[in-house]
């Protein structure tokens, strides 16, 4: 997945959230956080593709064990988060983020 790619993802997950109507405002406003945080190492990593800018793999780790921790919370009743979710893991992987 293209740096595009996930921007549209990233787009998809936040209208999902803004049409999940129980989830709580703590656990609304990590997952905006967590979003402009892939976001801004997205834009970063496109502009500056040299192997010495890419973010630390603990900031990476940490992001994606974020992604599936909330991928876990949101399964049962959140479907549709959990499904944007997914989309946004599998693009850090393949991204290297």
């Amino acid at each position: 997945m293209n740096p595009t790619e996930l921007q549209k993802t990233l787009e998809t997950l936040q209208a999902e959230l803004d049409n999940a109507e129980s989830v709580d405002e703590a656990t609304r406003a990590k997952l905006v956080a967590l979003a402009e945080d892939i976001q801004r190492l997205a834009k970063k990593g496109a502009k500056e593709s040299t192997p010495e800018l890419e973010p630390p793999a603990a900031q990476v780790q940490d992001m994606a064990e974020q992604v599936q921790d909330l991928v876990l919370k949101f399964e049962t009743d959140h479907p549709q988060l959990t499904t944007a979710l997914n989309q946004v893991s599998a693009a850090l992987a393949n991204l290297g983020i």
